[in-house]
């Protein structure tokens, strides 16, 4: 259904409610109904958890789910969004903390705004974060989109000031955008995440088959981990396998996990004997 003129003040006011909503959220963490879920990274020859990925969820006592595909955007053009990173970075750094005080290593990735990269003190946060936390550096790793802008020095400047430290630096979702290519040459990057997207029909269809053996080929040639998102079939398990592409994260081994679940998968995974890796 189209927007008629006389939707527009609707909307506009919906947006309102969601940012003071959203600001209310924040300030109480938890309690405003902002968790963080945590997907596992599985390195799936050795069967050892890795790591996982913190994700924002959001829900409202009186409206429910709200959906991240809203609730980001609105962060982001209401200059909120450097707080839900710093909130989420803080929390997600707390938990792995806590994780590797009874399991050993594991890395914690997070999902960091192009807008909080041109933050002046974004490093200041991080650093701050990772000593309040006691989380090592290398333990720590922030996953970009392309929505960055790849040309702006002081982005590069951050870039180069997190790798400095030992944090590393993922491409979230390689392969969707224009200027894929163009991160490998400007970005100091440790890891690229196969979109799921080219995992997706890689035992059916002939166009992604040649893109993704590239991708993992393109991996291996630059020394960088190699991460496939949105594993849900044994057949694209084992044909990332036959790939030399052993990283993996998705619904065939788990779904997104509040904290508590999350420890349980871990748990089972350490009866099971496969131990948790390094970062």
């Amino acid at each position: 259904m189209e927007e008629g003129p006389m939707d527009l003040p609707v909307i506009q006011y919906a947006k309102k409610i969601c940012e003071q909503e959203l600001r209310k959220a924040l300030a109480a963490g938890k309690e405003g109904g902002i968790e963080i879920y945590y997907q596992p990274f599985v390195h799936v020859s050795t069967g050892k958890v890795i790591g996982a990925e913190a994700l924002t969820r959001w829900v409202h006592p009186l409206l429910g789910d709200i959906s991240p595909r809203i609730f980001v955007p609105l962060a982001e053009s209401n200059g909120l969004v450097t707080d839900l990173d710093r909130y989420v970075l803080t929390v997600a750094c707390q938990q792995a903390r806590r994780w590797q005080d009874t399991y050993g290593p594991i890395r914690i990735a997070t999902n960091i705004s192009p807008h909080s990269l041109q933050h002046a003190d974004f490093v200041a946060v991080i650093l701050n974060v990772l000593q309040e936390t006691r989380l090592p550096p290398e333990c720590l790793e922030i996953e970009l989109t392309e929505n960055i802008a790849i040309r702006q020095e002081h982005t590069l400047s951050i870039l180069a000031r997190l790798k400095g430290l030992g944090i590393k630096i993922a491409i979230d979702d390689f392969g969707t955008g224009y200027s894929s290519l163009n991160y490998l040459r400007v970005f100091p990057v440790d890891t690229l995440k196969i979109d799921q997207v080219f995992v997706r029909d890689v035992e059916n269809s002939q166009q992604e088959v040649p893109i993704t053996s590239a991708i993992i080929r393109l991996a291996h040639e630059l020394n960088l981990q190699i991460v496939a998102e949105g594993v849900e079939s044994e057949e694209q398990k084992n044909y990332l396998l036959r790939k030399d592409c052993h990283v993996m994260q998705g619904f065939l081994f788990s779904k997104p996990l509040p904290a508590d679940q999350f420890e349980r998968f871990l748990q089972a995974s350490v009866q099971s004997g496969s131990r948790i890796g390094r970062c």
